[in-house]
């Protein structure tokens, strides 16, 4: 295993919601307490692995799709540790010159996709946190990198529930939808409600508790289609992760039972 850059938190074992995932999906860069975690979550729901796994497969199909109808510009917020497919990587291939920011508030997650990117002027990774948008949109390197007056591809993929309702989550997505220009479009999944019976949600939230990291919480179909706000949804609409544009290609464990995927996907459009 290649050793972890350092991360705020590190120093005292933290686990956090970027090192969790990269351990559940098998990366090299979390720490010791990203996987203690990531087993505890495992013990009480044990397709969360195989969940984090068809999350990342559906965020390369919405890239790839979206580099595909023209789209240049990507906006990965929350965008946790790079791993296999990256963004940038799809969205270059499909679409030459695409330019892409990736924003995370874990330090670890900025320093490798840091260390990515050298050598790709048209890709950048940037610090910032998602209950913050008007400082992420007001980010220098970001607005260097990608032109918010022109239609950009938000990616809120795993995100949006480590956003308690004391964080309003709400109210950050109506920012951020504003801030877009017409023609945007803004996609993202959620961990479901109707997926997991209350005392395993419960549990996994005692693990995260007891971490120190920020726990995630589920939202039901309707509370998860809220953050679209008046935008266009594109078809399939909001439906579950294996089942928004679904490739052979792709993880087929949850195809016969996609509510056991655990989380909700769409991409909506801003006219």
């Amino acid at each position: 295993m290649k050793s972890s850059p350092w991360r705020p938190g590190a120093e005292k074992g933290r686990a956090t919601p970027a090192g969790f995932y990269d351990a559940l999906i098998g990366g090299e860069w979390n720490l010791p307490a990203d996987r203690e975690l990531a087993e505890k979550a495992l013990k009480v729901i044990p397709t969360i692995k195989h969940g984090a796994i068809t999350s990342r497969a559906f965020l390369r199909r919405a890239v790839h799709h979206f580099a595909q109808e023209g789209y240049d510009q990507f906006l990965d917020l929350g965008s946790g540790i790079p791993a296999t497919g990256n963004v940038h990587e799809i969205a270059q291939i499909n679409r030459p010159g695409a330019r892409v920011v990736y924003v995370d508030n874990h330090a670890v997650a900025v320093m490798t996709g840091q260390q990515i990117l050298r050598d790709n002027p048209d890709a950048v990774s940037i610090l910032g946190d998602a209950r913050n948008p008007e400082a992420v949109l007001g980010d220098e390197e970001l607005n260097k990198t990608i032109d918010l007056d022109r239609p950009v591809v938000l990616l809120a993929v795993a995100l949006l529930h480590y956003l308690t309702d004391e964080d309003h989550p709400y109210e950050v997505m109506a920012q951020l939808r504003d801030r877009l220009a017409p023609g945007s479009v803004l996609v993202l999944t959620h961990g479901a409600s109707e997926s997991y019976a209350p005392s395993q949600a419960q549990q996994v939230q005692a693990a995260f508790a007891a971490s120190e990291a920020s726990k995630p919480v589920t939202r039901n179909y309707d509370e998860v289609l809220r953050f679209f706000g008046d935008f266009e949804m594109i078809d399939p609409g909001l439906v579950w992760l294996p089942q928004w544009r679904p490739s052979p290609d792709d993880p087929q464990w949850f195809v016969s039972d996609p509510v056991r995927s655990g989380a909700l996907a769409g991409a909506a459009l801003k006219r």
